[in-house]
Order: C-alpha cells, then sequence, then structure tokens
C-alpha cells in the first residue's frame, strides 16, 4: 500500500494546475452549478484516460525533440480558436438575453464532451503522464495492474478533491450578477485564446 501513497498528493497537486480548464471548471461550477461542472470533469477523466493509455502504449517513442513543437502550434491553434469562437459565441448570447430570446440551455451530456475536448488538445497532458510512467513503471517493474490500480488512485483523489472545489464555488452564485458571470466568461475566453497564442509561440 505504501507504493500507493504518492497518488494521493499527485491527485491533489492536478486538481490545482492552474490553466485554462482549472478556470472552466470553477466557472461552470459557480454559473451552471456543480453537476454539470461534475459532468465536465468526467470528460476531462476520460482523456485522462486516453493519454495515460496511449502512453502506457509506448507514447513516449513518438515524443521527441523533432515532433514536440509541431504538437504545440497544433494544440495551439486549437486551444485559440476555441478561445475566439467562445467569445464570440458568449456574446450572441449577451445580444440575444437584451432582445428578450430565450436561450437554450446547454444538454448535460454536451459538458462531458465539452471537458474531453479542451483536455485533450492540451499536448501538456500527455507528457505529463508520460512522465509519470517514468518514474512509477520500473517501481512497479511494469506490473498493469498496480499501474493502473496508481493511476485510478491518482484520478480518484483528483475527482474527491475537485467535488469540494466545486461545492464551495456554487455557493457563490447568489452573489454574482449576469453582469459579472458575463466578464468572468470573457475574461477566460481572452485567457483561454492567448495560452493557445503561446504554444504556438512555443511551437515556433
Amino acid at each position: 500500500m505504501a507504493d500507493y501513497l504518492a497518488a494521493f498528493p499527485l491527485g491533489f497537486i492536478l486538481s490545482f494546475s492552474f490553466g485554462p480548464l482549472f478556470f472552466i471548471l470553477l466557472e461552470t461550477s459557480i454559473s451552471k452549478g456543480l453537476k454539470k461542472a461534475f459532468f465536465m470533469d468526467l470528460g476531462v477523466v476520460f482523456s485522462d484516460f486516453v493519454f495515460f493509455t496511449v502512453a502506457y502504449l509506448g507514447a513516449s517513442k513518438i515524443i521527441t525533440e523533432q515532433n514536440q513543437p509541431a504538437l504545440f502550434i497544433l494544440g495551439g491553434v486549437m486551444l485559440s480558436s476555441y478561445g475566439l469562437l467562445s467569445f464570440i459565441k458568449t456574446q450572441q448570447k449577451k445580444n440575444k438575453i437584451k432582445k428578450g430570446k430565450a436561450v437554450d440551455e446547454q444538454n448535460l451530456i454536451s459538458f462531458p464532451i465539452k471537458g474531453f475536448l479542451l483536455n485533450i488538445i492540451n499536448v501538456a497532458v500527455l507528457f505529463f503522464w508520460t512522465g509519470v510512467l517514468f518514474v512509477v513503471g520500473p517501481k512497479f517493474e511494469m506490473n498493469p495492474v498496480k499501474i493502473w490500480t496508481f493511476f485510478l488512485l491518482t484520478v480518484g483523489t483528483y475527482v474527491s478533491v475537485n467535488l469540494c472545489k466545486y461545492y464551495l464555488a456554487s455557493k457563490l452564485k447568489s452573489k454574482l450578477t449576469d453582469t459579472v458571470l458575463f466578464k468572468i466568461k470573457q475574461g477566460l475566453n481572452i485567457l483561454i485564446f492567448v495560452c493557445g497564442l503561446y504554444l504556438v509561440y512555443k511551437g515556433i
């Protein structure tokens, strides 16, 4: 059991990894509630599962100095595109509300899809899980049961800590006006766009 203890602090650190996704999940819990933030997190977890599987099957062999720039540019373009489109879409929703038009609520299924897509375009997550395998793989002698148990404990800790964050953040909902939420969303979209441009710059 002692071999698995590192999974708990690792999951805790993951839940406080400051990036675009961190703010998106918090904003979702504030503006749309804990349930929808949780469902978005399920998409993030599934993308982590995909990354970990790829890393486990040997993705480290394709992560070389030669192809890292291309991966960063691809991820940056996708991230910037998301931020720009989301900024425009949020502005359009605000205009519809001003005109008195009803805005349809997103289906619950769209949140895990959104979480999956936002995380899967972040190539740094693949590098992270590959690095984790480099550390824990030899210790577990590449035993698949032990390695996947470590992964599940890490992700379980990550989700548990996030649920606590979402609960606390959702309590702020009654104190936030629509104008404040709009500014938070647009500020977030700008942040995502800038992060994408930074990845493109880093790749170039």
